[in-house]
């Protein structure tokens, strides 16, 4: 029919064909697709799955405009389009989220009680693996701007945002690529990184590639953590006739009625913690971790004769020092252990049982071989280092003189460093780094010398994540009940005078710490990130001089392991911040790095198993088990 036909018909609607509606009539059909596109609808569907290994190689720029153009056709009421796309192919941002997601899953782990450890095998390195992940934000638009339909449904907006998820999920599994969704983080810290607006909502933040595992059913009903319900059970006819709705009572991404965000969307410890950055120069300072190498060695991992999976904490492990270092550990480790040593100005309160001068007693003691640290350093045939970075007295013989200032100054009055000082302590352990470097060593073994450190590591700690004294402070090397009330107090007294909440730099709590090891500490772990050094932490000090490092530069964190839980009470909330599980619990508070040190033969012997075990091709075994 042509224009000028239609032009006569005045009774005719715009748009109508009468010849088409007739057709309609007489087949109701006529819209559906053929057989075999019907079946493919139906087959991408059914096997949209929740993508956690990925493959590093590129997605190229066609596949995945056809996989954005999907999420943009999405449907929309009133045609808002409220979605936004934000592509993130940047390695840093990336790390920065895959660090923020670490420590939110230790932290969700704890709400699932005796599945605490199932919910931690769900894995999150995809943020990295995949070549790319897609935010997929909900712009809420000026709130008195009328939209047809948000009369009714406030919400609206992010359900038709929602449907441009499922959009792009679908037409990715098309295409033959995989999508893992994160829902570990908080909503600030995603802000943050991505600088997202705040009348814009991020809604789900999705990793996108090529899947390295074909799942048949989804992962939580492959494990068992929950299944499908049958048809029958979730449709009803007419009204509502089931007697009790299962699962939440309440949508866990409820809005309020203004279609703000409720910040129930991204659970969180303290409502005060600073939101996580990239740090400006984050873009061509760090490097990369060396996913094709973790890949590699997930790949064996796979082949060898086990279940998979069934080597649990010790399989991530070998990903991570071979993503450090290009190669997964060898089943024999020569470790550089640096112990570095001073003293703090505070202890002049009562924070500890000892003098300051105990600390010049022990650095001498342990490089004679004579603490914890050397024994194990010595019969593991370790290179050991003792360097004093702030003690009050002459360096002892034996120790590496580093020394930076005659301790620190007390915290609880002003600040314990000068910027200057900051920066030289950080120079000298990136220098200490490089000279146990140059040994030839496997990775870095940390630990820390100085009566009082527990109190500035508990300050510290305080500062960096907003947790209160009642949360960081322990009793150290065995306070009794009313010096640790002392402790509790002058942490809390320094944590009021040097808190300036999210606009606080690294830089300045540092300095208004202290803690001259602790410093040194984090600037081994900047430098050992840059060698290609996996960093074994020990206890609590070292975690928090681990975290301040992280918080200069996030791309560090990639090459922490954490070797086992100490008896503080803050040495759990810090690990987490960090996103590290340890990977002992001896309620061990010694120090000097021996935690470290006994963790490193479990290490060991995960790259030995890794190196020597067969695979299912060498040992002749059905590969079906796994």
């Amino acid at each position: 029919m042509s224009d000028a036909t239609r032009l006569v018909r005045p009774a005719t609607p715009a748009g109508h064909d009468p010849s088409r509606a007739a057709q309609r009539a007489a087949d109701p059909r006529g819209w559906r697709y053929a057989d075999d596109a019907l079946r493919a609808v139906h087959r991408v569907i059914a096997e949209r799955r929740d993508i956690r290994r990925f493959r590093p190689d590129p997605v190229p720029d066609d596949v995945l405009e056809r996989v954005l153009a999907a999420a943009h056709h999405a449907p929309s009421v009133g045609l808002m389009q409220p979605w936004r796309l934000i592509v993130v192919r940047s390695m840093q941002p990336r790390l920065a989220i895959r660090d923020v997601a670490a420590r939110e899953r230790l932290r969700q782990a704890a709400t699932f009680d005796e599945r605490a450890r199932q919910f931690l095998d769900q894995k999150i390195e995809g943020i990295v693996e995949a070549p790319l992940g897609v935010c997929v934000c909900c712009h809420h638009g000026a709130p008195d701007e009328p939209i047809l339909g948000r009369g009714t449904i406030p919400e609206t907006d992010v359900y038709s945002t929602a449907c441009a998820i499922q959009n792009l999920w679908l037409a990715a599994r098309a295409e033959g690529l995989g999508v893992g969704w994160v829902s570990f983080y908080r909503l600030a810290d995603l802000r943050a990184i991505l600088g997202i607006p705040a009348r814009v909502d991020p809604i789900a933040y999705l990793c996108v590639g090529w899947p390295d595992e074909r799942p048949v059913r989804p992962g939580l009903e492959s494990s068992g953590w929950a299944s499908r319900l049958p048809l029958e059970h979730v449709v009803m006819a007419e009204r509502w006739t089931e007697p009790e709705a299962p699962g939440p009572t309440s949508p866990p991404h409820a809005l309020d009625r203004a279609g703000a965000p409720d910040d129930a969307l991204a659970p969180r410890t303290s409502d005060d913690a600073p939101a996580r950055r990239v740090p400006d120069d984050a873009v061509t300072a760090p490097r990369a971790p060396d996913r094709a190498a973790a890949i590699r060695a997930r790949d064996r991992s796979d082949q060898l004769v086990k279940p998979g999976g069934s080597l649990g904490a010790l399989e991530p492990l070998i990903e991570r020092w071979a993503a450090t270092t290009g190669a997964p550990p060898p089943p024999a480790i020569r470790a550089g252990v640096l112990v570095c040593a001073a003293d703090h100005g505070h202890t002049a309160h009562g924070t500890s049982p000892f003098g300051s001068e105990v600390s010049a007693q022990v650095a001498a003691a342990a490089a004679r071989g004579e603490t914890a640290a050397g024994v194990l350093a010595r019969a593991g045939g370790h290179e050991l280092l003792v360097a004093d970075l702030g003690l009050r007295g002459p360096t002892p013989d034996g120790v590496l003189d580093r020394k930076v200032a005659h301790g620190s100054a007390d915290m609880a009055t002003g600040a314990a460093l000068t910027a200057e000082q900051l920066q030289q302590a950080l120079a000298a352990g990136r220098g200490l780094a490089v000279q146990l470097h140059a040994e030839g060593v496997d990775c870095l073994v940390l630990g820390e010398i100085g009566i009082g450190n527990s109190a500035t590591a508990a300050a510290l700690a305080s500062l960096l994540t907003a947790a209160p004294a009642r949360v960081t402070v322990g009793r150290g090397s065995g306070l009794d009940a009313p010096a640790l009330e002392r402790k509790r107090t002058l942490v809390d007294a320094t944590v009021a005078r040097h808190a300036c909440g999210g606009a606080t730099t690294p830089e300045r709590l540092l300095a208004a710490t202290g803690g001259l090891e602790l410093i040194a500490l984090a600037g081994a772990v900047l430098e050992a990130w840059e060698r290609r050094l996996p960093v074994v932490l020990d206890g609590y000090a070292t975690a928090v001089a681990a975290l301040a490092a992280t918080r200069l530069q996030p791309a560090a964190g990639a090459g922490l392991l954490a070797s086992h839980l100490s008896a503080e009470p803050g040495h759990e909330l810090v690990l987490t911040e960090l996103g590290l599980e340890p990977l002992l619990d001896l309620r061990m508070r010694l120090g000097e790095a021996s935690g470290a040190l006994i963790a490193l033969a479990l290490i060991e012997r995960a790259g030995l198993l890794h190196a020597r075990m067969a695979t299912f091709a060498e040992a002749g075994v059905d590969d079906d088990v796994r």
